[in-house]
């Protein structure tokens, strides 16, 4: 109990400190830049060791803004911790700093941020373009997914399926052996969307032939089978789809919602509303 009690004092006097030092301005103009080498390099040492988010790493990450003001780096690092925890208020003006600073860098993490996390469709569009743009014969990633199938999703969520399809298509090329099964969930869906229901089950079933523990291919396939007028085996597959999802078989992320992700009570509402339709 008495550890529990020192190490709580501790964490109150951590926060205290910080809290103290806030709005405090320090002027850096007369530091030689040997001297502001060492301290950038004294504080990405200890950094290191602070969690991410923490108040004693947010304060690092803004002395060594004020060290090092060009480098864009730091500002997208701050940023990451405000965006995971919903303050888009400071996380925002950081990367947008961070863009006049060095736009192909920052744009390898904010295209993806717009796609996944803010969907915001339209302006992750625009950065993921310019970002492919930079190096328009090879493959890009951004925050390490495939540009092409971040693009495929931003144009299927505005309902641009013709072009979503060509991006998904392009991306199962660009990939090969090692494309993931949901890049075949997401052309299905457009698929889906144009009535193309035959090529959608051929790409619902590719889906699962890769993953056969895909409940999202098999909720999908079901849905397809539904609009075809095959209810038998659209509840066996949705049916498949709520099994899998019971035994914890679900694409998920904490801090943010997967795109298309598919949740029990929806599946279990489906199942209800198609078994209602047939008594």
């Amino acid at each position: 109990m008495e550890r529990l009690f020192v190490y709580i004092l501790n964490v109150c006097l951590v926060g205290l400190l910080y809290s103290c030092q806030e709005g405090k301005v320090v002027d850096y103009s007369e530091w030689t830049e040997e001297q502001k080498s060492e301290e950038t390099k004294r504080l990405e040492y200890e950094k290191k060791r602070s969690f991410q988010g923490a108040i004693n790493e947010q304060a690092y990450l803004d002395t060594l803004i004020a060290l090092n003001p060009d480098t864009a780096d730091y500002y997208i690092e701050k940023s990451i911790a405000n965006s995971k925890i919903g303050d888009y208020h400071i996380a925002i003006p950081l990367l947008e700093k961070a863009m006049e600073l060095d736009p192909k860098e920052t744009l390898y993490y904010t295209s993806w941020l717009m796609t996944d996390l803010y969907k915001d469709y339209d302006r992750a569009l625009r950065y993921l373009n310019q970002y492919d743009d930079y190096t328009p014969d090879k493959t890009d990633y951004a925050w390490g997914e495939n540009v092409n199938s971040l693009k495929g999703e931003v144009l299927q969520a505005l309902e641009r399926h013709e072009e979503a399809i060509l991006e998904f298509t392009n991306v199962i090329k660009e990939e090969g052996d090692y494309v993931k099964a949901s890049v075949y969930v997401y052309r299905g869906i457009s698929y889906m969307h144009q009535k193309k229901y035959k090529v959608a089950i051929a790409d619902f079933d590719m889906a699962i032939k890769l993953f056969d523990k895909s409940s999202m291919g098999y909720y999908y396939k079901g849905l397809t089978l539904l609009e075809m007028g095959n209810k038998k085996e659209a509840i066996l597959a949705i049916e498949q789809s709520k099994k899998l999802i019971e035994q914890g078989y679900k694409a998920s992320d904490p801090y943010k919602e997967v795109y298309n992700e598919i949740y029990l009570m929806q599946v279990e509402d489906k199942l209800k509303e198609i078994t209602s339709n047939i008594l």
